[in-house]
């Protein structure tokens, strides 16, 4: 009876690891969610523009109306702006962005008609301060001017010398 009772016990055991094993657990429904992935940019951007890539989970589905969608919250409750990707492809530069954090995700459609969404990647952009960018123009500035300058000296000296040979 003993041995009844053990082995009965061990069949309850498997049991409950077969049954664990098979419920539907949120990260695989998550996953499976998504027939679309988007990537882009994991660093601080700091010129206001950047690549995404969006990709679909089967390579042999098409993508009709893809569109980039931007909010400032996770929940897409403000959509900022739609950047619809004119023809096939896979890559798409975003431009014209200002300081702060963007939340951005892909929406197509499928030649089937049914519609798709990617994950939500989040973006950062913090332009360069404007010191920086000051500096850097006006040391441009400096060499530009000492350049033209040289060189109108040169031509200047140039030309008196062609006039008046020495001897």
């Amino acid at each position: 009876m003993t041995k009844n009772k053990k082995s009965f016990n061990y069949c309850y055991i498997l049991f409950l690891f077969c049954f664990i094993g098979f419920l539907p657990t949120p990260t695989l429904a998550n996953e499976s969610a998504h027939q679309l992935t988007i990537e882009g940019p994991t660093s601080v951007i700091k010129e206001g523009y950047f690549n995404v890539s969006v990709s679909a989970k089967s390579e042999l589905q098409k993508l009709d109306k893809l569109t980039i969608e931007v909010a400032t919250d996770a929940d897409f409750t403000d959509n900022q702006k739609q950047f619809p990707a004119l023809g096939d492809f896979s890559t798409i530069s975003l431009t014209g962005f200002s300081n702060g954090s963007y939340h951005l995700r892909a929406r197509a459609e499928t030649k089937s008609g049914e519609s798709l969404v990617s994950n939500i990647i989040q973006v950062t952009v913090k332009h360069y301060p404007l010191w920086q960018a000051l500096t850097l123009f006006f040391i441009g500035l400096i060499v530009f001017v000492a350049v033209v300058t040289t060189l109108l000296l040169l031509h200047r000296k140039w030309t008196h010398s062609r006039h008046h040979p020495h001897d």
